[in-house]
């Protein structure tokens, strides 16, 4: 791959991850200014927020159900508000430092994997940006804004999906792409190198 085109992708990669981190901020701005309803300045945790439900199909009471719409929720822990009952004393360094060493690990993998890897390079640049975007809320306000509202009932069993962003969303994208990319992309890599070679062999001994 000659340098023009390496620059263009560096370019496509650094306008989408700076692109979801804007809109994830903004997002969350928004949500803040629409769907908070009371807040207490002194305790974070004192505050309520507003639900809009804007799409559902189905009945909840019985058979299959899926509910969409938006829910303002103040995150101080890590996914599904893990950890956010622990000291902020400790909590916040804690996350601070997890997530400096998650950017370090991702900068330098990203810098590890060949450009021809595009969807693996493109899974690094969205975990990256989640990353960020998060760590952006916890600076700015000590907590990440979450919005979005997901439920379903599928054969009886009813769940409520913990509330999320886009920045969330932009990791478990990533992480799914990592995943095809590991599972089946680099499986095929493989086969194609080990026939290439075999066939160098073939031709070396012709």
């Amino acid at each position: 791959m000659n340098m023009k085109k390496i620059n263009l992708s560096i370019i496509l990669l650094f306008l989408v991850f700076f692109s979801t981190v804007v809109l994830d901020q903004v997002s969350k701005i928004h949500a803040e200014e629409e769907l908070l309803l009371s807040s207490n300045k002194e305790n974070v945790k004192m505050y309520h927020g507003k639900q809009i439900p804007l799409y559902s199909a189905g009945d909840r009471a019985e058979g299959g159900y899926f509910a969409f719409g938006f829910q303002y929720v103040r995150n101080q822990g890590a996914a599904w508000g893990a950890l956010q009952n622990v000291d902020d004393h400790i909590r916040e360094p804690f996350f601070y430092g997890v997530t400096l060493l998650a950017v370090i690990m991702i900068l330098y993998f990203f810098r590890t994997t060949p450009s021809s890897h595009k969807l693996a390079r493109m899974a690094l640049v969205l975990v990256l940006s989640g990353a960020i975007g998060n760590f952006l809320d916890r600076i700015r306000l000590t907590y990440v804004i979450d919005w979005i509202d997901v439920r379903w009932r599928i054969f009886g069993w009813y769940y409520d999906f913990p509330k999320f962003n886009i920045a969330d969303s932009c990791i478990t994208v990533g992480v799914t792409f990592l995943l095809i990319d590991m599972l089946l992309l680099e499986t095929k890599r493989n086969k194609l190198q080990k026939l290439a070679e075999a066939n160098k062999n073939a031709t070396q001994e012709a």
